[in-house]
C-alpha cells in the first residue's frame, strides 16, 4: 500500500462522504440516489482498471447503468439494493474472474459485507504505521489566542462601520457548526465512510469454490418402495385438491355451504403456496445427485406428475389471490405474494427440467437465481404505486356499487403516484359524493407535497416532473384506461 495511492483513496473517500452529506442527510431522496450511484461507479472504474475485463462484468455494468436511470426516474429501495449488489458483484468478478455458481456468489457477497468494518480498522492501523517517522511540528493552542482574538475584534468593528460587511455576516449560517456537531450526523458520516472505503479498497477473502449439495442420508426413513408409495399418495391428494379447484374455482360452479369466492380464495392461496414449497424441498432431497438409487423410472414418472400437479396448484393459488384482490383491493403485499407464487411455479418447471435432463444442482441454483434476478430487475422499472392506485379506484364500491370501499389513507401512503387515479375517482365516484369530496382534499394535499418536492432540487425525479406537468390539466383529460393498469 503506497503512500500516494492511499492518500488518493482517503481524499476520494472524504469527498464522497461530503457529497453524500450534501445530497442525503436530512434531505428527501430523489434523483440524487441515481447521481450518487453513478459517481460511485465512475470512481470505481477509474480506480480499478480491471473492473470491466470480463463479459459478465460488462453485462452487469450495463444493468447498473439502466438501474441508475430508473433511480433518476423514481428512487426505489429495490433498485438501490440491486445497484449495491451489482457494484459488489463487479468487485467480486475483478477478483474471481469467473463466477459460475450463484451459491458461491452469495457467499462472496456475505464475505464482503462482513469485512466492511474490519477493512476500515485494518487500514486505519496501516495508515498510522505509514505516518510514523514523519517529522511533525508540535502545535500549541496557546499560540492561536492572540491572532484569533484580534481577527474577531477587527471583524466586529468593521461590521459596525460597514453595512455591506454587516449584511454579509448576517447571511452566514451560524448554526451550521452546531448542526455539524450532531451525533446522528457523525454516525451518518461514519457509516457512509466505512462503506465507501470498503468499495475503494476491496480486500475481502473470497469463499472457497464448492459444488452445492443437497444430499442427506435418507436411507433410515426411505427406500425405493416407500418413496414410490409416498409419491402415489401425494399425487392422489393433490389430484383431489386440483379437482375441487377445477369444479369451483375455474368453472365457476356455486360453492357449498354459502361460501363466497373471496372466502374460498383467501382461505387457500397462502397454504397452497407453502404446500408447493414443501413439495420442492421433498423432491430436491430425494431426487438429487447424491440419491441416484431412488431415481427409478416409475419414481421419475410419479415425480413428474406430482410436479405438474404442483404447477397447476400454484396457478390455482394465483387465481384464488386474484379473486380475493378483485373483491377487496390490491396492495404491495399481495403483489409480492403473486410474484412469489409465479417464481415458485418457475422453480417447479426448473426442477422438472433438472431431473428430466439430468442436470446438476449447480445448474438448478443458477437458473433459479437468474429467474429471481430477472423478475426483480424488471420490477424496478414498473410503477407499482400507479398500478395499485388505478386498480383500486376502478374496483371501489363508490365507483362500481359493489365490493369494498376505497381506502383513501392507503392511496395517500402511495404518494403523488396516485394523483391520476384520485382525479379519475373524484369524477366517477357516483355512489359516494362524500368520498369524492375527501378525494379532492387528498388531491390538494398530494399536489402541495408534489410542489414542495419540486422546489427541493435534491427531491426532484423525472416521474414527479411529469406529474407536475399534468397536474393543472382538467380531470376529464387524464382518464384511466379501460383496463385500469397504467404505468
Amino acid at each position: 500500500m503506497s503512500k500516494s495511492n492511499i492518500a488518493t483513496k482517503i481524499g476520494l473517500c472524504i469527498l464522497l462522504v461530503i457529497i453524500a452529506d450534501g445530497l442525503f442527510y436530512s434531505q428527501a431522496i430523489g434523483w440524487t440516489a441515481g447521481l450518487y450511484a453513478g459517481l460511485l461507479l465512475l470512481m470505481l472504474r477509474l480506480l480499478h482498471r480491471q473492473l470491466l475485463q470480463t463479459t459478465a462484468s460488462k453485462i452487469i455494468a450495463v444493468g447498473i447503468a439502466t438501474l441508475i436511470i430508473a433511480l433518476i426516474e423514481s428512487p426505489q429501495l429495490l433498485a438501490i439494493g440491486l445497484v449495491s449488489l451489482g457494484i459488489i458483484t463487479l468487485l467480486i468478478l475483478q477478483k474471481r474472474k469467473n463466477l459460475d455458481c450463484a451459491l458461491l456468489w452469495l457467499k462472496d457477497i456475505a464475505a464482503f459485507l462482513s469485512s466492511v468494518f474490519g477493512q476500515w480498522v485494518r487500514d486505519f492501523h496501516k495508515i498510522k504505521r505509514l505516518s510514523k517517522g514523519r517529522a511533525v511540528n508540535k502545535f500549541q493552542f496557546s499560540y492561536t489566542i492572540i491572532p484569533v482574538s484580534l481577527t474577531l475584534l477587527f471583524i466586529f468593528l468593521f461590521a459596525q462601520a460597514n453595512p455591506i460587511i454587516a449584511q454579509a455576516l448576517a447571511a452566514i449560517d451560524w448554526e451550521l457548526p452546531i448542526r455539524l456537531l450532531s451525533v446522528w450526523r457523525w454516525l451518518f458520516w461514519f457509516i457512509v465512510g466505512i462503506s465507501v472505503w470498503a468499495l475503494l479498497r476491496p480486500s475481502f477473502i473470497l469463499s472457497n469454490a464448492s459444488t452445492p449439495s443437497t444430499g442427506i442420508n435418507l436411507d433410515r426413513w426411505l427406500n425405493q418402495q416407500t418413496l414410490i408409495l409416498s409419491l402415489l399418495l401425494f399425487n392422489s391428494l393433490f389430484a383431489l385438491q386440483n379437482t375441487l379447484d377445477i369444479l369451483f374455482l375455474w368453472s365457476g360452479e356455486a360453492l357449498p355451504n354459502g361460501l363466497t369466492y373471496a372466502e374460498y380464495a383467501h382461505g387457500g392461496a397462502y397454504p397452497l403456496f407453502v404446500t408447493s414449497v414443501v413439495t420442492a424441498i421433498y423432491v430436491l432431497l430425494t431426487f438429487n445427485e447424491q440419491q441416484p438409487h431412488y431415481q427409478t423410472e416409475l419414481a421419475k414418472k410419479l415425480v413428474f406428475a406430482w410436479l405438474a400437479q404442483n404447477i397447476f396448484l400454484l396457478m390455482s393459488a394465483i387465481n384464488r389471490l386474484l379473486h380475493y384482490i378483485e373483491v377487496y383491493s390490491l396492495t404491495y403485499l399481495r403483489i409480492i405474494a403473486l410474484l412469489g407464487m409465479a417464481l415458485t411455479a418457475i422453480g417447479m418447471v426448473l426442477i422438472f427440467a433438472r431431473i428430466y435432463k439430468n442436470r446438476s444442482n449447480r445448474w438448478l441454483i443458477n437458473s433459479n437465481a437468474l429467474a429471481i434476478a430477472a423478475i426483480l430487475y424488471i420490477a424496478c422499472f414498473v410503477n407499482m404505486d400507479s398500478i395499485i392506485a388505478n386498480y383500486n379506484v376502478r374496483h371501489a364500491l363508490e365507483v362500481t356499487g359493489t365490493g369494498e370501499a376505497i381506502d383513501l389513507p392507503y392511496l395517500q401512503h402511495l404518494g403523488s403516484e396516485s394523483l391520476p387515479a384520485l382525479r379519475w375517482f373524484q369524477v366517477n365516484a357516483k355512489y359516494s359524493p362524500s368520498q369524492a369530496t375527501q378525494a379532492g382534499l387528498l388531491i390538494t394535499e398530494l399536489e402541495n407535497e408534489l410542489n414542495s418536492n419540486t422546489t427541493n432540487w435534491r427531491a426532484w425525479t423525472w416521474r414527479n416532473h411529469r406529474q407536475q406537468a399534468v397536474k393543472s390539466t382538467p380531470t376529464q383529460a387524464v382518464p384511466i384506461g379501460n383496463s385500469g393498469w397504467q404505468y
